[in-house]
């Protein structure tokens, strides 16, 4: 009984084996076949889209060139865009009235908001040192200075005047320290 046991196992096993290799080679080819089908396709439809481009180039320089014949036909040179805003005329007259050297020593602008280290050298090379020169600003010599500091609009935004006005008073109610 052993035997035929053994004899059965060994006939189930080949079996197994050999339904495994003739279905890996099956499979094999027909992936073989199936690809050779795709490429044949894939390379006849290429073709046709090879023809399509060749086709949509052509047109598509005929219609560069006419583009071009018509440019050079109207010669439309475009105007420049004329600003609906004009810019005020700054006027030198305008300029505050600058200072060659501080008064004494100059103040330090920088406890001004908005004004840091460069600006204060600007200001300082525009000849105002002090903070009652900026308090006496009027709106053309705000104009004037946001012009040549490079940022409209800033004095008026950061309220220098009144900061400045404030730090006038302040100094004036306090005593010097000598």
């Amino acid at each position: 009984m052993g035997y035929l046991f053994f004899q059965i196992l060994i006939w189930i096993l080949l079996a197994f084996g050999l339904g495994g290799i003739v279905g890996w080679l099956l499979r094999g080819f027909t992936h073989a076949f199936q690809d050779d089908e795709k490429n044949s396709e894939e390379q006849s439809a290429r073709g046709g889209d090879h023809i399509m481009v060749a086709l949509l180039k052509s047109e598509l320089s005929d219609y560069k060139k006419r583009v071009k014949e018509l440019e050079k036909a109207t010669d439309t040179t475009t105007p420049a865009p004329e600003n609906t805003k004009p810019k005020p005329q700054i006027d030198d007259a305008w300029r505050p009235e600058p200072l060659t050297e501080p008064k004494g020593v100059a103040d330090d602008l920088k406890k001004v908001r908005g004004i840091g280290p460069k600006i204060e050298k600007t200001l300082n090379d525009l000849g105002i040192f002090h903070y009652y020169q900026i308090a006496a600003l009027n709106q053309e010599n705000i104009l004037w200075l946001n012009n040549h500091l490079h940022f409209p609009g800033r004095i008026e935004r950061e309220a220098w005047v009144q900061q400045t006005r404030e730090l006038v008073q302040q100094s004036i109610s306090q005593p010097a320290t000598a």
